[in-house]
């Protein structure tokens, strides 16, 4: 899906605000499916691509910070120029309530921004700043996802994904990439120290305003803080069975950065989600592990945006057999980056219900061992198979 972005532009003590956009997506502390364990994460989708390049309303932003200036003259009569140092100083790929990029002039002078293209790692996802945008020295530029469509951003940044400024002569000015989990839900992916540092994650994102660097944490006292997943005893909601097991233990290993799930228990054999996927065809297989043909007329397989699809009357499934649904072949919704699916009996009773987080269901997330472990993140789609 293509988003809108509304632009801000903001000073160190006051806000200023003018229309521009951005884009969608995560994530939270996620699954690590690959090796029992879960981590820090968070994803979106990156939205349709889009050939032509979208112009934002132009920005004037008039100088309010105490090392904003014009250029100066020298004693000889020689003009100096302001020296000019625009980066992108912090990210937010899961925002709340929308993605976000930041710009920080950290300058002498204002930069004139016309025709400077802001785009990520997809180079048709492009956007062009519009005639007289500006930035003074020492301001933020805030964009931000805008779902009104009026202006700006048509494109998403995804869980992994990367940001590119460009100047009117197509000179790379700054940049920044980013992994899956680097940028996840209530975090920010920002330079310590601001504007000057390294990229990493921060624990409390300061759009608009200088980044913070994350406070110092103990793993061990059974609190969890900062980046932390788990700590101790204490794994927040995390339990075994919402990972999809019978039931078990959690364990917090290194140093409190990771979740195992080794010593969760397979659960008993039955009528499961087994696998699904948020990509393409959202593709849902419900698998039979019991030792009967069942009837699945009237069940209802629903989704976590609201959407519903009904089994028809002649729905059965075998036993040991698979039952895939696609969308727009079978249900009509889209399964999210981050969503949840149910399956309800004729009844409306749940008989199965799976969440994700942020780019845990794509390209696969599905059960292992195949219809009694818990889900796990897959780069294999085994979609009416057995799940590898």
């Amino acid at each position: 899906m293509r988003a809108q972005f509304a632009l801000f532009v903001l000073t160190s003590v006051t806000a200023l605000t003018t229309a521009c956009s951005d884009d969608p997506k995560q994530g939270g502390d996620t699954i690590d499916d690959t090796s029992d364990i879960v981590d820090s994460s968070d994803g979106t989708d990156t939205g349709d691509a889009t050939d032509t390049a979208e112009t934002a309303p132009p920005v004037d932003v008039t100088d309010t910070s105490e090392t904003g200036e014009t250029a100066d003259t020298a004693p000889d009569g020689e003009v100096i120029q302001p020296t000019l140092a625009v980066v992108v100083n912090e990210v937010a790929a899961s925002g709340d309530p929308a993605d976000w990029v930041e710009l920080y002039n950290a300058g002498s002078g204002a930069v004139d921004m016309t025709g400077w293209l802001l785009r990520d790692s997809d180079p048709t996802h492009s956007y062009v700043f519009g005639s007289g945008s500006s930035l003074a020295a020492g301001e933020y530029l805030v964009i931000e996802r805008d779902d009104t469509g009026l202006a700006g951003f048509t494109f998403g940044l995804g869980g992994a994904d990367a940001v590119f400024l460009y100047d009117l002569d197509q000179n790379l000015i700054s940049s920044t990439a980013w992994n899956e989990g680097e940028s996840p839900a209530g975090r920010s992916w920002g330079r310590i120290p601001n504007a000057s540092g390294d990229f990493k994650t921060l624990v409390n994102p300061t759009r608009g305003a200088r980044n913070q660097d994350n406070a110092t944490t103990t793993c061990g006292n059974n609190t969890i803080e900062g980046l932390e997943v788990c700590d101790g005893t204490a794994f927040g909601e995390a339990t075994c069975k919402l990972f999809g097991w019978g039931g078990g233990t959690l364990g917090c290993i290194e140093g409190c950065t990771r979740v195992s799930q080794a010593a969760c228990t397979a659960r008993s054999p039955g009528l499961v989600l087994n696998e699904v996927e948020s990509d393409e065809s959202d593709r849902i297989e419900i698998y039979n592990g019991t030792a009967n043909t069942l009837d699945l007329a009237d069940f209802e397989v629903t989704d976590g945006g609201g959407g519903s699809y009904t089994l028809p009357e002649d729905s059965t499934i075998t036993a040991g057999g698979y039952l895939v649904l696609e969308k727009d072949i079978n249900h009509t919704f889209g399964l999210g980056d981050e969503d949840t699916v149910s399956l309800l009996d004729k009844d409306g009773e749940v008989v199965d219900s799976i969440s994700w987080l942020s780019g845990r269901a794509v390209p696969s997330y599905g059960r292992t061992p195949n219809g009694v472990g818990g889900f796990r993140a897959s780069n294999d789609q085994t979609f009416g198979n057995e799940n590898l």
